[in-house]
């Protein structure tokens, strides 16, 4: 059976995190970008980052990760002019417009499920940041570059 990253989908449900559209339409939200981390070798905590971008200007990353029970997920705010790189960055290889990486497979080092909604408009699309193919890389590096917060590696067990 191909594989159709079925639980990359429901990371963020697994973590307690409302649903991605219920996120988009709160009180004065223009829009959410999601990147859920999925790591096949079981060696890192899968993880959900929520940047949500306000009217009024402010852009709050939330981070929840697997096996971590805490009473709300991390939250930081970003600076906007690292998100209008990266949103600069989706323009520029049509985000919108593209669909998964061709020849994904559970055996993948890691996946990224990358969406973004506003409103009732939502996209996504999955991405194995360690394979170079264009447009995919670009997207890959611009998170890496923008919003590394995003995707901190952190180990499933302590080296204690």
């Amino acid at each position: 059976m191909p594989f159709d990253g079925s639980y990359v989908y429901q990371l963020a449900g697994e973590l307690g995190l409302p649903a991605l559209e219920r996120a988009a339409l709160g009180a004065g939200v223009m829009s959410v970008l999601e990147i859920s981390a999925y790591y096949a070798g079981r060696r890192l905590r899968h993880s959900v980052a929520r940047v949500i971008e306000y009217q009024l200007g402010d852009i709050e990353l939330r981070v929840a990760y697997e096996g971590v029970r805490l009473r709300d997920e991390l939250r930081t705010w970003i600076e906007p002019e690292r998100m209008e790189k990266l949103n600069a960055v989706l323009l520029k290889v049509r985000f919108a417009s593209l669909s998964h990486q061709p020849g994904l497979s559970s055996d993948e080092r890691s996946l990224w499920l990358i969406q973004r909604a506003a409103g009732s408009h939502r996209h996504g699309l999955m991405l194995a940041p360690d394979r170079p193919e264009l447009p995919y890389s670009t997207i890959a590096n611009a998170i890496d570059a923008y919003l590394p917060e995003a995707i901190r590696e952190i180990p499933l067990r302590s080296t204690r």
